[in-house]
């Protein structure tokens, strides 16, 4: 891991009995896509408001470019782009007067870029906001939010309300936002967003993470699921190396094989595995792993 941007230690947010965090622990390198996933209520928006000293911890920490969230909000917010959300925008201004509000407000605000990026959208920015739809608001607030040359930007479900084809151009932003060096994090429920863009992810439930996972490294795993050769009773001493055994049953294991797929499909016919059905592993089935895990 290269510089990290964002640090938290041991964060911990208290409401009473209800705690929206809970000792999480996080880093987030320099120049990449971060995902950041969970169910309502895992503590996501919680953790983002706390990094930008808009709420104060129950206790631990937490720093962005070594800047202490707390005692050095301002500073912190310096370096930060931030799309909440649900973004408020000024109902009564049109949409060029929100880019122009907004692009003032922020030290790394650009009304130029903010006009391309809004056109790049389709947006008519003569028109009220409280006329806009849902989805024109979204994407208002994305382009005053994307425009800003802050290094870090944090997008809180950045494709809400929007059709694909708008959702796929978001996407297409964050990564050309990727390739010029910025940081990104993106929390979102779509987890296909996540495998397309980011290069790491983390699973928060009940405020803590749970899971982090390298993209990259699950992409290169595929999960098997197929009849043993008979005889088979010992798994892990007949297993190659870069299999993993996740289940097994009597007619039929699950498991995950990383490395040279081409060697493991050698190995496969070799040993005389039968019925044998095989796919990606992908970022569901991890999810779906941490989910059912904190369920139980």
């Amino acid at each position: 891991m290269g510089q990290v941007v964002v640090s938290v230690d041991q964060l911990t947010k208290q409401y009473g009995a209800l705690r929206a965090l809970d000792g999480c622990c996080l880093q987030v390198p320099q120049g990449e896509v971060f995902g950041l996933l969970g169910p309502n209520g895992a503590g996501k928006t919680t953790l983002m408001r706390t990094l930008l000293g808009y709420l104060k911890p129950t206790s631990g920490s937490a720093q962005i470019f070594g800047w202490d969230c707390q005692r050095e909000s301002v500073r912190v917010r310096r370096e930060v782009a931030y799309l909440p959300a649900e973004a408020k925008l000024f109902r009564a201004f049109r949409g060029a007067e929100c880019l122009e509000f907004f692009a003032r407000m922020h030290p790394g605000g650009s009304l130029t870029r903010a006009r391309s990026l809004a056109d790049r959208l389709g947006l008519d920015l003569k028109r009220r906001v409280a006329f806009m739809s849902t989805g024109m608001r979204q994407k208002l607030a994305l382009a005053a939010v994307i425009s800003c040359s802050a290094p870090l930007v944090i997008l809180d479900e950045p494709t809400a309300n929007l059709d694909p084809t708008v959702r796929h151009e978001i996407l297409k932003m964050i990564q050309e936002e990727h390739r010029q060096g910025r940081t990104l994090i993106l929390c979102s429920h779509v987890l296909s967003e996540i495998e397309e863009v980011c290069q790491q992810a983390a699973i928060l439930r009940a405020g803590q993470v749970v899971h982090q996972v390298d993209l990259a490294t699950l992409k290169a795993v595929h999960r098997m699921r197929a009849r043993p050769p008979a005889g088979w009773l010992a798994a892990a001493a007949n297993l190659p190396d870069g299999a993993k055994l996740v289940d097994r049953q009597e007619d039929h294991w699950t498991i995950d094989l990383s490395g040279s797929l081409e060697d493991h499909l050698n190995w496969l016919q070799q040993t005389g595995w039968k019925e044998l059905r095989l796919e990606p592993v992908g970022l569901r089935s991890i999810y779906e792993i941490y989910h059912a895990c904190s369920d139980s």
